[in-house]
């Protein structure tokens, strides 16, 4: 079950104005392979005190494990996850917003798909996530809303 971590250039190369999504992002990415079992992701999750995990096929993300997915599709469907892979409880499609967009932008497109993280992209590559977590952050500084 091997982890990619994805180096998080971005955030040394923003013009620090605040209002960009890749000022608020995680990084770097946390992610298992689409095989893994799901106890062993939620545990992982645990230990890294994150709420969601992209999941990958070879070199490519295909979907994204979030506690959401943990409790409406293993705990509320009986699933034992000890034995069931991530790849069926993974949520797809897994959606992008380009690092450099505003966060107002991401807070309605997490709105509209009904979703709490989002992956950030750079030149195509995710390079973070970003979670309705972030999103409190920004709006908790009222610097960034004059």
């Amino acid at each position: 079950m091997p982890t990619k971590h994805v180096p998080h250039r971005f955030l040394k190369s923003m013009d620090n104005s605040g209002e960009q999504v890749g000022g608020y992002m995680s990084a770097p990415v946390l992610s298992m392979d689409s095989q893994t079992l799901v106890v062993e992701a939620a545990q992982f999750m645990e230990s890294h005190n994150i709420g969601s995990l992209l999941i990958s096929e070879g070199e490519s993300f295909v979907g994204i494990m979030t506690e959401r997915d943990l409790t409406r599709k293993v705990l509320g469907q009986g699933l034992d996850p000890a034995s069931t892979k991530v790849v069926s409880i993974m949520s797809t499609p897994l959606h992008t917003l380009a690092a450099d967009r505003p966060v107002e932008e991401a807070n309605k497109f997490m709105a509209k798909h009904g979703i709490r993280h989002l992956a950030v992209t750079e030149e195509g590559k995710i390079i973070g996530m970003l979670s309705v977590k972030d999103l409190v952050s920004y709006y908790a500084n009222p610097r960034l809303r004059t």
